[in-house]
């Protein structure tokens, strides 16, 4: 095969595979956007965002999570009291 007729088929097989490429990417979108899943509902939060938490509050994943890890180590084992430990802005220590 001469030099010319190699470049022209290497060029018209890139522009194939870019071409396909594109059609590709459009069925990729074609779909995303119809069957795009629906928002979820806009949720007001329960604390005012920056305010830290009240003493005893602690949320369901991470009371799960505790529960697992518990479950996990001590089979039968129960949680009976939860508590945050300060962090080193509650006790005016600074990072280092």
């Amino acid at each position: 095969m001469d030099q010319p007729a190699l470049w022209m088929l290497s060029i018209s097989a890139f522009t194939a595979v870019m071409l396909l490429l594109g059609v590709l990417s459009v069925a990729i979108w074609l779909l995303t956007v119809a069957f795009a899943a629906p928002p979820p509902p806009a949720a007001a939060p329960a604390v005012a965002p920056g305010a830290p938490p009240a003493a005893g509050d602690a949320d369901a994943p991470t009371l799960a999570a505790i529960h697992a890890a518990v479950q996990r180590l001590l089979p039968g084992g129960r949680i009976t009291h939860v508590s945050a430990t300060p962090g080193p802005a509650e006790r005016d220590e600074e990072a280092r």
